[in-house]
């Protein structure tokens, strides 16, 4: 244990120290293992045997990592324009690499700020050529010594030093240089409970002959004969195959039926409860990790547009925000900009969404190609001028192009 006393002196510590308590977690930390009170270390390699933590960061990296992200340039009236012939637009919206697609890269990622606190990638430029590489989280620190962050990679013993200009850092959002953010860390407790009971089901349900009653047999027995009995009868009727088979009984033997206790049905409300306390963790809604006990028609839909505006917003924020700074030199920052497309996560069902489109368009303030664009159809001739309603007339300052005589739109 030398090696504990030294890293404890490092830190002004003694083992018998009081101030240890305080130290202890830290310390945990520091060895790969994150004390919890169900006794389960939650780690970054152990959090996603969580059932509910694995759907959970589906949820966000999965979908963080479909949504297409483009490169926009701002107009002097306000406008925007998507730019495709710009390097960092074609990084956008191709490979991250020979090696790595652009979703496999974008939710590699996207996977490790979840379950580390930040991801990592290298920028790596050949004239107008551009490629992004992942950097494993566990090898790279944030060296902030010379008061700008620079990461130190290793890979295969070789130490290697990265300028902030080619680091793509995708932190927790409210993360900050001196308080890096880890939802598995900080939802740990819950993390374990799952992951306790999980393993305590699966125990349960191995061995069939437990949950499913009792067997009374006359007389009294030697430990060797129960010994026996329980074999046999285990060996016949319990788990895997012999599960639901017919049981034959000798005379004057019993089989009574157990039915689920208090104690049964407490532990599947706690499972429940856990859920809901991971859930909350993450911002995502119950539905969305297939607990449904609360779902309904109405609440799905409504739930699904609070998940990406609470849940994914922050994190698509710092998506962009990353990206811009390590794909746009600083000169064309208040050029261009890049921007995550979201209108397909919230768009309603196809009936209500044609309506309001009609509605947008009948009443003369959305042309009818502004509206097939919205849904990716090209224009159509005549279709850059608004459509007015009877009684309505164009202004002074709009275009001739415009009807003036009033049309009703059916």
């Amino acid at each position: 244990m030398k090696w504990l006393d030294q890293t404890l002196a490092l830190m002004g510590l003694e083992r018998r120290d009081s101030r240890m308590d305080e130290w202890s977690p830290a310390l945990a930390a520091l060895f790969g293992s994150v004390p919890t009170s169900a006794g389960v270390s939650v780690t970054a390699s152990t959090a996603l045997k969580s059932p509910v933590t694995l759907a959970a960061c589906r949820a966000i990296f999965e979908t963080c990592a479909q949504i297409p992200a483009h490169l926009y340039e701002r107009g002097a009236d306000g406008s925007r324009e998507r730019v495709t012939d710009h390097p960092a637009a074609r990084v956008l919206g191709g490979p991250w690499a020979p090696w790595s697609g652009n979703f496999e890269g974008r939710a590699a990622l996207g996977l490790d700020a979840l379950l580390h606190g930040a991801g990592y990638a290298e920028v790596i430029s050949a004239g107008s050529k551009r490629e992004i590489h992942r950097l494993d989280p566990t090898a790279t620190t944030i060296d902030w010594s010379s008061g700008e962050p620079v990461a130190r990679t290793t890979a295969k013993g070789a130490e290697r030093r990265i300028p902030w200009e080619r680091l793509l850092v995708i932190n927790t959002p409210g993360s900050t240089p001196g308080r890096q953010l880890c939802l598995v860390n900080l939802a740990r407790e819950a993390i374990a409970l799952d992951i306790s009971m999980s393993a305590h089901q699966g125990r349960i349900l191995s061995n069939g002959a437990r949950p499913s009653g009792l067997l009374k047999v006359g007389g009294k027995l030697s430990p060797e004969r129960i010994k026996e009995l329980r074999e046999s009868w285990g060996a016949m009727y319990a788990g895997g195959a012999n599960a639901g088979k017919t049981a034959v009984l000798e005379d004057g033997w019993e089989f009574k039926e157990l039915q689920f206790s208090s104690v049964d049905m407490e532990f599947m409300a706690q499972r429940r409860f856990v859920i809901l306390e991971i859930a909350r963790a993450f911002r995502v809604p119950p539905t969305l990790l297939a607990d449904l006990e609360r779902g309904t028609w109405n609440n799905t839909e409504q739930l699904a547009t609070q998940f990406v505006t609470f849940g994914l917003l922050p994190w698509l924020q710092v998506w962009e925000e990353a990206l811009s700074r390590v794909l746009l030199a600083p000169a064309d920052r208040d050029r261009y900009f890049v921007e995550f497309q979201i209108a397909d996560l919230l768009r309603a069902d196809t009936v209500a969404r044609f309506g309001a489109l009609r509605q947008s368009v009948g009443g003369a303030w959305m042309t009818r190609n502004e509206a097939r664009k919205i849904e990716n159809l090209p224009p159509v001739e005549g279709g850059d001028e608004l459509l007015l309603q009877a009684g309505q007339a164009p202004s002074a300052d709009e275009s001739p192009a415009i009807p003036a005589k009033p049309r009703a739109v059916a």
